[in-house]
């Protein structure tokens, strides 16, 4: 047979290294004969299957709890698979039971660390590249078993040998792998000879499932598996329930008006809710349940470390100042959170304050008679729940299994019942400026009905069922609650208001402590003119807001009263207009201190307040005192008025006095005038001053007389 070329020898042994080492790789692997050898586990188990979930109950706050039921035969272990955002609430509500007399006793999970942090105490790693040849470099000493050909040997690892050959002129690095046998032989092997090896070291064997556990694991970053440990003897049932975040659910009604007043409204309540899991949910016993409980989140689930100070032997030899700084160990953040009930379902009633309303088109009618929409919804659709109260919420219970498909949504029957309610005219000024189609609902079932929009239908017996318009349920209504629910804008009814403020006269005036305080009413008067066009008599509900710091007069007991409202009845008789009248009072007060009072208010008060003869009497001698303070003050200003421009005559005498020449006779003459006027002069300011000093002892005097009567006066 003629030798093959060169490169084509060498391509045919790359292969041979390549499948050898993928191989050998394998049989590690199925070599080990604990499955989970990569866990905590005390011994082997049978790894079971997830249990099926079997329970589902739904909340209004975003969270759902899931309850698992399922089998177990002897030692066992559960593993389920849940979203890294999932492991949060999973690790803070996560609970098992066996039923079987068993015991849970631990529960693992995959770790958030980085691959770095997981590895940090596994000595071994498996490489990259050359996954064979480095790999077993590292197990120097581990006891193994080799196979070659039909031979078998075992022994401890001394190390990898490369080992240099030329062939055709190129230098290839084959590998020999050194083998310290049992006899005590050491025994090189060609490595590409091997055609399997198997680690006889149970705890490197268990290191290298886990190595290559955490790599596996690391490609699903968002997959993160929980395993739950089994122990116990025989078959036995077990049940296992969590929260995890889930859409919120939602309802949605339709409400059957039917024509006459023999027959009571029918209400039809859907519950909506959403499977988002990667599972499907096959025969489940659903809840859903009304309410808003507390929900917060708290991160268990990524690790901490906290940080420590390193401390050096020099530091404490000797001992010298602070080892640490306490604020290095400021806790971990933690986030609470009060989940609001969701406005998703909400929709917006722009179209209200519009004028506008949407109807679905009217069915052809029939001459003849047929059921009613009322009959056929009866037949054909039934509520698959039942009202429980859990507690401080209410849960709406599925009678039967249900079924949904997982990425897909479903809706399920939960109210199918007759209700208390009739048809009315309904007016807010923040939703619409014009009358609205309402209707009244009584909660009369013995359910919880939760916030959701609502299909208003008029059921007749010709005509069949027609949509008149939608409405919105704003507030869950417990048992025997009631809520107007506008669903449409009423053309035949009109409705206008004015409104017009005043403040009425002063009505009690009283002195407290030294101040006049003046109390009087400020009217607030609200009026609505209503026409009703149409040859129907109707019944209007009017919500009007309250005034802050008012209070009801006109009329003086309203319907009820609503949170910021005041909700108002009146009969609209057919073809009449009807005035309604709203007053809404505020007491006001004003005040003035005596002291500060001037003559002119004092004046006014006598003559229009309502004071008590005390109180006048008080201002009266006020009046008298103060006009001796004014006549004082009148005197004390005059005379430093005077005083003032004598001041002045007295400085320009001086003046001119100094420019005289006291040689020249006349002028000497002249100077001496200069010194008679002077003098005069000097005498009148000395008499000012002393007509100053008396008027302001008269003022001080007058002054500590006011303040004595002021004080000395009190009214209860």
């Amino acid at each position: 047979m003629a030798k093959r070329s060169g490169p084509m020898n060498i391509g045919r042994k790359k292969w041979i290294v390549l499948l050898i080492t993928g191989l050998a790789v394998l049989l590690l692997i199925m070599g080990n004969p604990n499955p989970d050898g990569g866990t905590v586990w005390a011994q082997d188990k049978e790894e079971t299957v997830s249990p099926k979930v079997t329970k589902i109950v739904l909340y209004k706050h975003g969270m759902g709890y899931f309850e698992r039921t399922g089998t177990v035969k002897g030692d066992a272990t559960i593993t389920l698979d849940f979203k890294t955002e999932q492991m949060k609430d999973l690790l803070t509500s996560l609970f098992a039971i066996d039923e079987g007399g068993g015991r849970i006793t631990t529960v693992g999970y995959d770790s958030k660390d980085p691959i770095d942090k997981q590895l940090e105490n596994i000595l071994i790693r498996v490489p990259e590249g050359a996954a064979l040849t480095q790999f077993l470099a590292q197990l120097k000493g581990a006891k193994v078993e080799v196979k070659i050909g039909n031979d078998t040997a075992r022994g401890n690892i001394l190390g990898i040998e490369p080992v240099v050959q030329r062939v055709d002129n190129m230098a290839i690095t084959a590998y020999k792998f050194v083998l310290l046998t049992e006899e005590g032989e050491i025994k090189p092997f060609n490595l590409l000879e091997i055609s399997s090896l198997k680690l006889l070291d149970d705890p490197i064997q268990k290191d290298l499932k886990r190595v290559l556990d955490i790599y596996l694991n690391s490609k699903y970053t968002d997959r993160k598996q929980v395993k739950l440990n089994c122990l116990g003897k025989g078959e036995r049932d077990i049940k296992i329930g969590y929260l995890i975040e889930m859409p919120i659910w939602k309802t949605s009604y339709r409400l059957i008006m039917p024509e006459g007043e023999k027959k009571k409204p029918f209400l039809h309540g859907w519950a909506i809710l959403e499977n988002p899991t990667d599972e499907d949910w096959e025969n489940v016993q659903m809840s859903f349940v009304a309410g808003n409980p507390i929900s917060f989140s708290m991160d268990l689930y990524t690790s901490y470390y906290p940080q420590r100070p390193v401390i050096s032997l020099t530091s404490i030899i000797p001992l010298v100042g602070a080892l640490f700084d306490p604020e290095q160990f400021a806790p971990a953040g933690e986030s609470y959170q009060v989940l609001e009930e969701s406005n998703e379902m909400e929709k917006d009633s722009e179209f209200l304050s519009k004028g506008l309303s949407r109807p679905m088109p009217v069915p052809s009618a029939s001459p003849k008679s047929q059921p009613s929409m009322t009959e056929m919804l009866l037949s054909s659709v039934s509520s698959l729940a039942t009202g429980v109260q859990v507690g401080e919420l209410f849960s709406y219970d599925s009678k039967s299994s249900v079924s949904i498909s997982r990425h897909k949504a479903a809706m399920v029957p939960i109210i199918t019942d007759e209700v208390e309610g009739n048809k009315v005219l309904y007016y807010r000024s923040n939703i619409s400026p014009r009358l609205m189609n309402s209707f009244y609902i009584t909660n009369s079932t013995k359910l919880t009905l939760e916030t959701g929009p609502v299909t208003f239908f008029e059921d007749s017996a010709i005509r069949g069922g027609t949509s008149v318009g939608e409405g919105l349920l704003k507030q869950s209504l417990q048992a025997g609650m009631k809520e107007i629910i506008p669903y449409a804008i009423e053309t035949g009814c009109t409705i206008e208001t004015t409104n017009q403020s005043q403040a009425k006269p002063i009505h009690k005036c009283r002195v407290i402590n030294g101040v006049l305080v003046m109390t009087n009413y400020s009217i607030n008067e609200t009026t609505y003119k209503l026409a009703n066009k149409t040859t129907r008599n109707q019944t209007v509900y009017l919500d009007h807001p309250k005034t802050g710091g008012y209070t009801l007069i006109e009329p003086a007991k309203p319907e009820e009263e609503i949170a910021d409202y005041y909700r108002f009845k009146m009969e609209l008789a057919a073809g009449k207009n009807v005035e309604f009248k709203i007053q809404e009072r505020m007491e006001t007060s004003n005040q003035i201190y005596l002291q500060n009072i001037s003559t002119d208010q004092i004046r006014f008060h006598l003559s229009q307040s309502p004071l008590s003869s005390g109180a006048k009497n008080l201002l009266k001698a006020l009046e008298e005192t103060m006009g001796l303070v004014v006549e004082q003050q009148r005197i004390y200003r005059e005379a430093q008025i005077e005083s003032s421009r004598l001041s002045e005559d007295q400085n320009r005498f001086r003046q001119n006095m100094n420019a005289l020449n006291t040689g020249n006779p006349k002028e000497r003459d002249l100077r001496d005038k200069y010194v008679e006027k002077l003098e005069k002069v000097e005498d009148r300011m000395a008499e000012l001053k002393g007509t100053m000093m008396e008027t302001q002892e008269k003022l001080n005097q007058l002054q500590g007389e006011l303040i004595k009567k002021i004080q000395g006066f009190n009214e209860d």
